[in-house]
């Protein structure tokens, strides 16, 4: 008898646990609760005259993410991006995004997610520091873009 109130017991916690879950999942979804992050498509290229790889077309795509960011797993050779806020010198503002970068793949979408501490307000620059490092991790082209957060 007291195994088998124990037992239920143990259901009826796992049960409201489950319920309490899915419901702060279906809130937070209903009310677009979330993280702003910005995410890019990069189209890459090779500059002709030194060989080195560049950066010929982004589009930018305003979201948000309900999952805190963190820095990208360094695996060499890659595309990473760093964003900081109104000036180069200023710290940065979102976590390391990257992807292994292949020469030849032409197409690279990453996500950036803003620090806790920072969330962008409408005007604000944001300056993006596009990296391709090769095997040993040297910086072999590096790009810088901009947007304006809307």
């Amino acid at each position: 008898m007291k195994r088998t109130s124990v037992f239920i017991a143990v259901i009826f916690i796992v049960v409201i646990i489950g319920a309490v879950y899915v419901s702060i999942d279906k809130i937070e979804s209903t009310l677009n609760i979330g993280r702003p992050a910005l995410k890019l498509t990069l189209s890459t290229g090779i500059n002709e005259s030194d060989g080195s790889p560049i950066v010929t077309n982004i589009t930018f795509e305003q979201t948000q993410v309900i999952y805190k960011g963190a820095d990208a797993k360094v695996e060499f050779p890659e595309i990473s991006v760093m964003v900081r806020n109104q000036s180069i010198d200023s710290a940065p503002v979102t976590y390391w995004a990257a992807q292994p970068w292949v020469e030849g793949n032409e197409k690279y979408t990453l996500t950036l997610t803003f620090r806790e501490s920072f969330t962008p307000k409408t005007d604000d620059l944001l300056i993006l520091t596009i990296r391709f490092t090769d095997f040993e991790g040297h910086i072999i082209g590096k790009n810088t873009a901009f947007y304006e957060w809307k």
